[in-house]
């Protein structure tokens, strides 16, 4: 096995999860024309596109059963993807639209997914090594028999794995226990460890035989990257890593975000102001925090000869209608001169950029900041950047 780690080409990602599929219909409807939405995605010079392909529903059910219609729920979810209510999709015909506009664009994909549950309950199958590798398998031949092959580039089989939602089917067999009695932020034992490394070996390994061309890599809260070390990561070529400034317990105590969500609209909108000002007072001294939290995980995939992104992040909005977007884009700056510093190649310029937020709208400020993403310069001083 190779690693191709030391050519991660350089790309400004923007994170369309699973809101491509779920979002296209009803009332919300940001993502119903895939050519429109994938020219506005060039235009703010986004190069890289991360999207849930939806491979437990692309690949046939495990008695060999393809389907073409599903009823799909989105989780609950802290980050404002999806919507509240089930939506019917055709993943199939969806899948190859977008793939379709990807190539007329020049964009490239990386894929993984958060395995949401829908009306056949297929997430449920999707519990040991071999059953990722065939819904991956039969998803990824799905994209090259249809001629797309050349628009994957990196593949991370399960989002954040092994934490539920995403790796529902298999949590209880890694933990020992229901998905939803796991709490993620406890530190893993030797055992956990051990079944872990079963996945982030045998699933990239085999994918890699088949389809040896891709990047294959590893999504992770950096919240959790202490648990990387005691893994098998000899089989991966990347690690993602997604920074969120609400990582810091003492800035969460200090702006009053672990209020966030829980009162009126009012409330939150007063809470983010509170934030945004106490980030602006204390800039120096967040940044410096931020770098302490980032700059362990960095050295840890350097000495595993591992490349580094960074497809999510940067300032958690409960709520977007109450967000302080001025404030998102400062810290959001401040975190890409950061990985810039670091010479993180694969970047977003934040998470909320997606046709259904309102930083979407925000074009010129997408477009300045993707071109410092992909700008071979040496990055500046983070003083210049505030």
């Amino acid at each position: 096995m190779t690693q191709r780690s030391h050519s991660l080409p350089r790309r400004a990602v923007a994170s369309w999860d699973y809101s491509w599929l779920l979002r296209r219909d009803g009332r919300a409807t940001e993502y119903r024309d895939l050519g429109e939405v994938m020219g506005q995605l060039v235009q703010r010079g986004f190069n890289a596109l991360r999207i849930d392909p939806f491979p437990h529903l692309i690949a046939t059910n495990a008695d060999g059963y393809e389907s073409e219609r599903f009823d799909v729920q989105a989780e609950p979810d802290r980050h404002g993807r999806g919507t509240d209510a089930s939506v019917q999709v055709r993943p199939h015909k969806a899948l190859l639209e977008l793939l379709q506009q990807a190539r007329e664009h020049g964009v490239v994909l990386w894929l993984s997914s958060w395995f949401l549950p829908d009306s056949q309950g297929r997430r449920h199958f999707v519990r040991q090594p071999r059953d990722f590798v065939r819904v991956w398998v039969e998803t990824l031949e799905f994209i090259r028999e249809n001629g797309f092959a050349a628009q994957v580039e990196a593949v991370d089989f399960c989002h954040q794995f092994p934490l539920p939602p995403a790796a529902w089917g298999a949590a209880r067999r890694v933990f020992g226990r229901h998905p939803r009695r796991v709490l993620g932020l406890l530190r893993w034992d030797e055992r956990v460890c051990e079944r872990v490394s079963e996945y982030t070996v045998e699933v990239p390994r085999a994918l890699r035989a088949l389809f040896p061309d891709y990047y294959y890599g590893l999504s992770v809260p950096l919240s959790q990257w202490r648990n990387l070390p005691q893994l098998d990561t000899g089989e991966l070529d990347f690690i993602d890593v997604h920074p969120w400034l609400q990582d810091d317990l003492q800035f969460r105590l200090a702006s009053g975000d672990l209020l966030q969500g829980s009162g009126p609209a009012l409330a939150g909108r007063l809470q983010q102001t509170v934030a945004a000002r106490l980030y602006g007072l204390q800039t120096e001294r967040w940044l410096t925090r931020a770098d302490e939290r980032l700059a362990p995980a960095l050295d840890f995939a350097r000495k595993r000869r591992l490349g580094v992104a960074m497809t999510e992040g940067y300032l958690r909005l409960e709520r977007e209608r109450t967000a302080h977007w001025g404030w998102l884009q400062n810290v959001s700056e401040h975190m890409v001169v950061l990985a810039r510093a670091e010479q993180v190649p694969v970047m977003t310029p934040a998470l909320q950029a997606r046709p259904h937020s309102e930083l979407w709208q925000a074009e010129d400020w997408l477009a300045g900041i993707c071109a410092r993403i992909l700008s071979e310069e040496t990055p500046l001083a983070l003083s210049s950047a505030q």
